[in-house]
């Protein structure tokens, strides 16, 4: 989104920026000079991205193929773009307790309100000061959604480092954290921190060796193809019946990564108040049991719906299987039989057969949940 509004005004004072930005609700402001045409310090993340597509890890995600040049190369977005302002929101809220019955694993970041939402209404807030300041500033606004690479912008701005889990590592509040970038014909070399942070994951190969998929093929790349995230959330229609053992208990998205990594350990946890986390386990009946279109709607205003209703069952299906939730088997019968969605239908004859398999072999008693 460009934001151009003409007349000059003043120069902006930085100091006062961060002021309004932590009004506004954001932890942690930094800036990154941009690189119009992708050289300087862009050019190793801009043939990091390349060599990423290159080897097809983006798996069915070909919109990040399709903007690739508009990745590469930031003045196809903003031409006049001088700056990039790197804003940090922490997500990851006090977990909620487990609910008894069957339930499935809900990644942090989805636990509550969307972040997207979040993030832009503080965003605004900035931005009506910025106009306020400098009516003639001209702005692109990104939440995850732009053709930019928020992780080389904010590791530039010294919000963290980028590591061998591809996530950036704040190094006080960890990896739980929401990135937006606000490119601005502003040069705002003043709030340009002195130092960059250096890659301090050491020899520590936490992260790697916990993925259980082995989605991490090397330090600093994912291949989405193997990734429990991937599949749960980006991936449309019938999960091939290889992979669906992988997701184990995850029902949406996936934490492994950063569930284990050092710098999470002794990280603040957001406000709940802010966040209001209500899905951090599924209720993998109530999910089997609703229609796709029922289950999106109930869902508005959650990260949740990015999966689509029929996705989030299809899911829920899996996991039942997975954890033998054999109490559910008449609902997922219920599923196998009549509902409309032949890849529904499909999976849930699918985790008829697991769950047979399961109690055959016994590995889970006839009193099993």
């Amino acid at each position: 989104m460009v934001r151009d509004v003409k007349p000059d005004a003043p120069h902006i004072d930085p100091s006062a920026l961060r002021q309004v930005s932590a009004r506004a609700g954001l932890e942690w402001l930094g800036v990154a000079p941009v690189e119009p045409i992708g050289d300087g310090w862009f050019a190793p993340h801009a043939a990091a991205l390349t060599q990423w597509l290159d080897a097809g890890y983006n798996g069915e995600m070909t919109w990040l193929a399709e903007r690739a040049e508009e990745r590469l190369v930031p003045r196809h977005l903003m031409p006049e773009a001088r700056s990039a302002l790197c804003f940090w929101l922490p997500h990851r809220t006090p977990t909620p307790d487990k609910p008894d019955g069957p339930t499935g694993r809900v990644a942090a970041y989805a636990w509550g309100r969307d972040y997207h939402n979040i993030l832009r209404k503080s965003l605004r807030k900035v931005l009506r000061w910025l106009i306020a300041q400098r009516p003639s500033i001209r702005t692109y606004m990104s939440i995850d959604t732009g053709a930019v690479l928020e992780r080389a912008f904010a590791e530039r701005a010294g919000l963290g480092w980028i590591g061998k889990s591809a996530m950036l590592i704040h190094p006080k509040m960890g990896t739980f954290g929401s990135l937006a970038v606000m490119f601005t014909d502003e040069p705002f070399a003043e709030l340009t921190p002195p130092e960059r942070h250096p890659d301090r994951c050491g020899t520590c190969s936490a992260c790697l060796t916990a993925c259980p998929t082995g989605a991490i093929v090397a330090p600093g790349v994912v291949d989405a193809r193997r990734c429990i995230s991937y599949w749960t959330i980006e991936h449309r229609g019938a999960i091939p019946a290889h992979v669906r053992p992988w997701l184990g208990e995850h029902v949406f998205g996936c934490d492994i990564c950063q569930d284990v990594c050092p710098w999470n350990r002794d990280a603040p946890r957001a406000s709940a108040e802010r966040w209001q986390p209500q899905h951090a386990w599924a209720d993998l009946g109530a999910w089997i049991r609703s229609t796709s279109d029922a289950l999106d709607a109930s869902l508005e205003g959650s990260p949740l719906r990015r999966a689509r209703g029929e996705g989030l069952r299809r899911n829920a299906l899996i996991v039942a299987a997975n954890i033998g939730a054999h109490s559910l088997r008449g609902d997922i019968e219920r599923v196998a039989a009549s509902d409309p969605d032949p890849v529904l239908r499909e999976t849930a004859d699918w985790a008829l057969e697991r769950l047979d398999a399961r109690r055959a072999s016994g590995a889970c008693p006839p009193n099993s949940p």
